[in-house]
């Protein structure tokens, strides 16, 4: 194949005796190369001795046009082997938005798309973020998952795979065996009952285990960085070096899946991510340093410096203002920085202390002189609209701050991303409805509108009804599954009319403190009584301090030795 001609790192090794595992992104290559935890998944997989993991991907639409025109299935890129005749086909979904995809490559790879109609054939297996805040909306699709980080979980699934088949056991058997990991779940070992959008009781079968204990290393020394270890020119990334050099956040702000299920916030050993960056620089000449606060890591501006001498590129997935000060942006500017990327999140004080992001307007804006003196002439802003008690004031107060950071700014280019709020699990907004299209759409358009006309200030937005279809998805209960697959059959409008009202329900209702909610199975550490406080306080325009790792034990991921 053309594409992998054209990679550096792509393993390959004979298939003889082991167990053969197929990496599934259900996304086009350039995306999946793209990320870090599909390729530390794959790297991981292939590390272990007995271990044969190869690739696939969602085929792009003249690839599809040609599968169905020629009858072919679906095929692995290292060997082209038919994604059915691996031992296992295992998922990594980071985003919601991708859950669509999975029963067209199911059905692409001639693979039952519902587990139940299953009775041989390789297991299906799901992993990643999307999949570790709640599983539900694709349980009917998968014959487990693998819930939380893949580091150190990977291998004790393998050895009860090779246990099972050494047994003879058959695939309820290996499901059974495989439901004594903490961190595995299997959904056919659980039956929900509702009442309407909600959900009554869960039922269990006899000896399956109460919660599902999401994988977490608290240490990650002992496990190297995830990397892009395959290269290629094809990804949305080209030419750069991907590295992972932190991972979870300390602010807790309370909108963010990704700063409550990656706590506690984990620093990687600064020499080891100094090796990373000289090796990235000699290998593309440009490095992109990833994590959940990448501006918090200690060490960031040595290893800014440390790229900076070797004459390379370095780029920051994440700022946060009040991190930044003339010798932080200096370095970002002797490094190659061209773009600052900033989040205020919400235009007004208030919005940001409801949301805990705990800025000012005048942290903002001197943060904004800074990069002016610095030099910088391009700005990202991401604001989000919809949030509880947000007002028409709310909204107005985002023009009125970037009217005043393009005062700054002057002949700089500034380009907003403004999108709806969508309550996600394991925050402490997951209670929340999500805020009423009509209503969404009025904001975006307070937004665009006072800012139209506004020379070298360019807004791109998400419509409500695309926010409305991940508000449902990111929440949704076991009764999405057939939703999802209408969708990938004939498009999500359909989908949508057939179970209009169950899904409006579930989208525009707010959750009872007390409720069941569908990813309540699952334990990532946080205590749900701590969310619930801390929606309070998030109501009551309250601030919480940011964490304060092995100090603090409020949220219940620490505990007291840590």
């Amino acid at each position: 194949m053309e594409l992998l001609e054209k990679e550096e790192g792509t393993v390959r090794k004979d298939r003889g005796g082991r167990t053969t595992v197929c990496l599934v992104y259900p996304n086009t290559y350039s995306l999946g190369m793209t990320n870090l935890g599909f390729q530390m998944v794959y790297h991981l997989f292939n590390s272990l001795p007995d271990v044969v993991c190869e690739r696939a991907f969602l085929p792009s639409k003249e690839e599809l046009e040609e599968y169905s025109r020629t009858d072919t299935r679906l095929f692995s890129y290292e060997s082209l082997t038919p994604l059915n005749d691996f031992d296992v086909i295992a998922f990594s979904i980071p985003f919601e938005e991708d859950y669509v995809n999975v029963p067209r490559i199911l059905k692409l790879s001639g693979v039952e798309v519902m587990t139940g109609k299953r009775e041989d054939g390789p297991l299906v297996a799901g992993g990643g973020v999307a999949l570790s805040l709640n599983p539900e909306p694709v349980a009917d699709f998968f014959d487990l998952f693998l819930v939380g980080e893949g580091e150190g979980s990977l291998s004790p699934f393998i050895e009860l795979l090779e246990k099972a088949r050494k047994d003879g056991l058959d695939r309820k058997g290996t499901l059974r065996l495989l439901d004594t990991l903490a961190w595995a779940y299997v959904p056919s070992l659980y039956e929900f009952e509702y009442d309407g959008a909600r959900i009554k009781e869960i039922r269990r079968e006899s000896g399956t285990k109460t919660k599902v204990t999401a994988a977490k290393n608290f240490d990650l020394s002992d496990y190297e960085l995830p990397e892009n270890f395959v290269r290629t020119p094809e990804s949305e990334f080209r030419g750069t070096s991907l590295m992972e050099l932190e991972r979870g956040c300390p602010r807790g702000c309370r909108f963010c899946a990704a700063g409550f299920l990656y706590l506690p916030p984990r620093w990687r050993d600064i020499d080891k991510v100094n090796e990373a960056v000289e090796k990235g620089i000699n290998a593309t000449g440009k490095v992109g340093l990833v994590g959940t606060a990448v501006s918090e890591y200690p060490g960031i501006k040595e290893v800014i410096r440390r790229g900076a001498a070797l004459n390379g590129v370095m780029t920051l997935s994440s700022l946060r203002l009040d991190r930044l000060d003339a010798e932080f942006l200096g370095l970002l500017k002797e490094g190659g920085y061209k773009t600052i990327t900033l989040a205020p999140e919400a235009g007004s004080e208030r919005m940001r202390s409801v949301v805990n992001k705990g800025i000012t307007d005048d942290e903002i804006m001197e943060s904004i002189r800074l990069i002016s003196e610095a030099g910088f002439r391009k700005l990202k802003l991401y604001f989000i609209v919809g949030f509880p008690s947000e007002t028409d004031d709310d909204a107005a107060a985002i023009v009125e701050l970037t009217k005043k950071i393009k005062g700054v700014m002057k002949s700089g280019e500034i380009a907003l991303s403004v999108n709806p709020f969508i309550p996600k699990p394991f925050t402490p907004f997951q209670w929340c409805a999500f805020a009423d299209a009509a209503v969404v759409e009025r904001r975006l358009a307070i937004v665009k509108d006072g800012l139209k006309g506004e020379k070298g200030v360019a807004v791109k937005e998400m419509g409500a009804k695309e926010a409305f279809i991940q508000a449902y998805i990111a929440r949704a209960d076991r009764r999405a599954g057939k939703v999802i697959a209408d969708a990938a059959e004939s498009g999500w409008k359909r989908a949508l009319r057939k179970a209009d009202q169950l899904i409006t329900a579930s989208v525009y209702s707010a959750r009872e403190k007390d409720e069941i909610l569908p990813w309540d199975l699952i334990d990532h550490g946080v205590k749900k009584d701590y969310l619930w406080k801390e929606y309070q306080k998030g109501l009551a325009e309250r601030l919480t301090p940011p964490c304060d790792v092995g100090a603090c034990f409020r949220c219940g991921v620490c505990r007291p030795g840590f």
